[in-house]
C-alpha cells in the first residue's frame, strides 16, 4: 500500500478535527449576520462581499477585506491553503453575493443567460467546496429567500442563491445549516422583547439541519459556543 494512503489514515475524530468546523448560517436582512460573525472562535478573517462591516467595525478579534471581483475570491482560497492568510476561522459575508459575483462575471463572458446561470452553478459549487475543505473553520453566511409552495400555499425559507438549482444543492454540502432568528416576547412589564436564536433543526417551514445531533433546536447566537458543542478543541471563547 501507498506510503501516502498509509499516513492519511486517522480515526474519524482526528479527520473532523483537522477540517475544523463547517456551517452554513442564514437570515433575513438585519438580524444580525455579520455580528455573528465576531463570535468566531480564535484569529477570525471576514471575507465581505456586501461592504457592510459597520456592524462589527469595533471587533477586537476580527480581520476583514472587501471583495469586488470574482479572481479575488479564488486568491484568497489560495492564500488560506497555503498559509500565508494564517486565520483559525473564516468567515464568507455573503455567499449570496458572492453568487451575484461570479454571475456578472459569467454574463460579462456569455451572450446566453441560461449559459450564464450554469456556469455559475458550477462555479459556485467548486468555490464553495475550496473553502469548506480548509483545515480551519469556515462560517459560510447568506441571505434569506422566501419561497412560496404551489400546493399547500405556504411560504417556506431557505439560504438565497441566483437560479432555481443552487439554493436547493448548497444545504447539502453542510453537515451544519443554520437559521439566524428574532422572536418577540413580553417581559414581566409587559414590554415587547426581541431575542435572537440559531435554530439548528428544520420546523416552521426553516430548512435547518444539525448532523452532530449535539446542538438543542435553538442555541444562543454563538459561534465559538456552537463550534466548542460541535467537539472541536478550543471552540469556547
Amino acid at each position: 500500500m501507498n506510503d501516502s494512503i498509509l499516513n492519511r489514515i486517522k480515526t474519524p475524530n482526528e479527520l473532523v478535527e483537522q477540517q475544523g468546523a463547517k456551517l452554513l448560517v442564514y437570515g433575513e436582512s438585519g438580524v444580525g449576520k455579520t455580528t455573528l460573525c465576531q463570535t468566531a472562535p480564535g484569529k477570525t478573517l471576514v471575507v465581505s462581499m456586501e461592504s457592510g462591516l459597520l456592524s462589527i467595525k469595533d471587533a477586537p478579534n476580527l480581520d476583514a477585506i472587501e471583495v469586488k471581483e470574482a479572481f479575488e475570491i479564488e486568491q484568497i482560497a489560495e492564500l488560506l491553503e497555503n498559509k500565508t492568510l494564517d486565520y483559525d476561522t473564516v468567515c464568507l459575508d455573503s455567499v449570496t453575493e458572492m453568487a451575484e459575483i461570479l454571475l456578472s462575471q459569467e454574463k460579462a463572458k456569455s451572450k446566453d443567460p441560461r449559459r450564464a446561470y450554469g456556469e455559475v452553478i458550477e462555479v459556485m459549487i467548486k468555490t464553495m467546496r475550496r473553502f469548506r475543505d480548509l483545515p480551519m473553520h469556515v462560517v459560510f453566511i447568506a441571505k434569506q429567500s422566501r419561497e412560496r409552495d404551489e400546493s399547500s400555499g405556504m411560504f417556506h425559507y431557505q439560504p438565497m442563491m441566483v437560479g432555481a438549482k443552487l439554493p436547493t444543492q448548497i444545504p447539502y454540502f453542510f453537515d451544519e445549516v443554520l437559521v439566524l432568528r428574532t422572536f418577540d416576547d413580553e417581559n414581566e412589564k409587559g414590554e415587547t422583547v426581541t431575542s435572537r436564536w440559531l435554530q439548528t433543526k428544520i420546523g416552521q417551514n426553516y430548512i435547518a439541519k444539525d448532523r452532530s445531533g449535539k446542538l438543542d433546536e435553538l442555541e444562543s447566537p454563538d459561534l465559538a459556543i456552537i463550534i466548542n458543542k460541535l467537539g472541536f478543541a478550543g471552540g469556547a471563547a
